[in-house]
């Protein structure tokens, strides 16, 4: 069943959906741990948004909503951090530019959680949020683009 609700999560947050935060809470009472819930469930979110913004099926409304997913998540995951000191060196983000050049940088920049623990992904994963958030209000020419089409 945590199996079912960790897959139910990844596409909660991929997709920007408010049951990311029930689900969750979910897991958490199923005693499902903070590093499973982000090995399983929100880096593999977070490589389907960067997969969706290569592909320009994502726009920034479709970033903004797996953002908030993201957070609330993230919210409900840090009440289960008690005191919480970061042990490793948190990459910082540098991604910039056109969306599908964001997308690639965010595949990229998951994939530096392998060496990261428990708090860590929590103190990374916001650092994430805020590399996209910045990136939000910032025209690029794809994105424009891909907007007229519609």
């Amino acid at each position: 069943m945590s199996k079912e609700k960790l897959a139910a999560l990844a596409i909660a947050v991929a997709k920007g959906k408010v049951e990311a935060r029930q689900l969750t809470e979910e897991l958490i009472s199923d005693h499902i741990s903070a590093d499973q819930i982000f090995k399983e469930a929100l880096v593999p979110a977070m490589k389907m948004v960067g997969e969706g913004m290569q592909e320009e099926e994502y726009a920034f409304p479709e970033v903004q909503g797996a953002i908030k997913a993201l957070q609330s998540s993230l919210e409900t995951l840090k009440g289960t951090f008690k005191g919480g000191a970061p042990s490793a060196a948190i990459p910082k983000w540098e991604g910039s530019g056109e969306l599908y050049e964001v997308g690639g940088h965010l595949i990229n920049f998951v994939g530096k959680t392998s060496e990261l623990r428990s708090y860590d992904l929590v103190l990374f994963f916001d650092e994430c949020v805020r590399g996209l958030l910045q990136q939000i209000d910032i025209p690029c020419h794809k994105q424009s683009e891909s907007t007229q089409k519609t």
